[in-house]
């Protein structure tokens, strides 16, 4: 028997979000911390100076303790695209260098290096034999040209996991850069950043994280974000308090500091306020916890779903699975209808590449699960 949380959730009105891998629900001290926001700018005199420092800093913290980093090395972006961006445009790459993604990941891991192969970098979009890559299949692909590897840690239209620790480790002892995308699992369990052979990381904030759209951080290694050739100045991320307050020229001076990464408006209150309480929130329950709790949900409609006469497309072993559950009816072809089906059903999950996929969190329940189940079964 799990714990029901969905008290502090909605209410929903009846339907079932099963589609937190696209969306997230925002809890409700999340939502209060919004409305307070909000009244900050009803009443711009409550926007101190003292409001404006602490939002950014809030939030770096409380992600600092959710992924197990120093604070100081996050930065605060407005997606998961943000930090490949911030990569893609700063890392010095020369012509013949090589990127390895993968084909059929999500467009955020890919579109963003595409650029480079104007300044003769070849981008490798590797087709991988399975749903996605496997060390073995990198290592065969490496070659002495290969500067990064960029993956999800789950992909997006599977629900596969991605063996990043061996992948990892492989480019660890090849000096080539990892990057990763956690978008589809950070927030659905325990990820500790400090062991992980991880370069770079980026992720949404609007899905597993529960925050509002137009949320999302990277971190990466202090030693990789030097070498970084970026170049954006956003007075509030640029100059000391010395600086603003100068009558004479303003001049520009190379930084390291982490925040002249942080997109521009980092005191962005109406959304990194509850972004910050949303990550608490799902940190006051554990991590652990959730990770169980969702897990519970997921062998619940895997179990349905064979019962049911679907396949399944997401691995079935508990050590391969993550959150997401893709599945197909026998006749792909009817996919399309049973998803709009669901939809008049008042059940919202996600089509995507002509399959079905399911995505339970933190406010969902058995009860949830065994409607979609239900439901699956009247169709047919």
């Amino acid at each position: 028997m799990i714990e029901d949380y969905s008290k502090d959730f909605g209410p929903f009105d009846g339907k079932v979000w099963l589609n937190c891998a696209s969306e997230g629900a925002m809890p409700h001290v999340a939502a209060q911390a919004a409305q307070e926001a909000i009244g900050w700018k009803i009443k711009p005199f409550n926007l101190t100076h003292q409001r404006f420092r602490e939002v950014p800093l809030q939030l770096k913290t409380t992600i600092g303790r959710l992924m197990n980093v120093d604070a100081d090395d996050v930065i605060l972006g407005n997606s998961a695209t943000y930090g490949i961006h911030l990569l893609a445009h700063g890392l010095p790459v020369k012509t013949g260098d090589e990127i390895i993604v993968m084909q059929n990941d999500f467009p955020t891991d890919i579109l963003p290096w595409l650029w480079l192969e104007k300044k003769g970098v070849n981008i490798r979009q590797l087709k991988p034999r399975g749903h996605i890559l496997t060390a073995e299949e990198i290592e065969a692909n490496i070659t002495p040209q290969t500067k990064v590897v960029c993956l999800p840690h789950v992909h997006t239209f599977s629900g596969h996991i991605v063996d990043i620790l061996a992948i990892g480790r492989l480019c660890r002892q090849r000096r080539i850069i990892f990057v990763v995308n956690f978008s589809q699992s950070l927030g659905t369990r325990p990820i500790d950043l400090a062991q992980l052979p991880v370069d770079a990381m980026t992720t949404a904030g609007f899905k597993w994280l529960l925050g509002p759209y137009g949320t999302g951080f990277c971190w990466m290694q202090p030693k990789l974000r030097e070498q970084l050739q970026y170049h954006q100045a956003f007075w509030v991320n640029t100059l000391s308090q010395e600086e603003r307050e100068r009558e004479g020229p303003l001049s520009w001076q190379p930084s390291s500091e982490t925040r002249r990464l942080d997109v521009f408006g980092t005191a962005n209150f109406f959304n990194f306020r509850p972004l910050t309480v949303s990550i608490q929130y799902l940190l006051n329950i554990g991590l652990g916890k959730v990770h169980q709790h969702n897990d519970t949900l997921v062998e619940q409609l895997l179990s349905g779903l064979e019962k049911s006469g679907y396949d399944l497309i997401s691995p079935r072993a508990k050590e391969k699975r993550s959150t997401l559950v893709v599945f197909s009816h026998p006749n792909k072809e009817r996919n399309k209808g049973i998803h709009q089906e669901l939809l008049a059903q008042g059940i919202c999950l996600a089509l995507w590449k002509g399959h079905l996929r399911a995505s339970a969190h933190i406010y969902n329940t058995a009860v949830d699960i065994e409607k979609l189940i239900s439901t699956l079964k009247k169709i047919g």
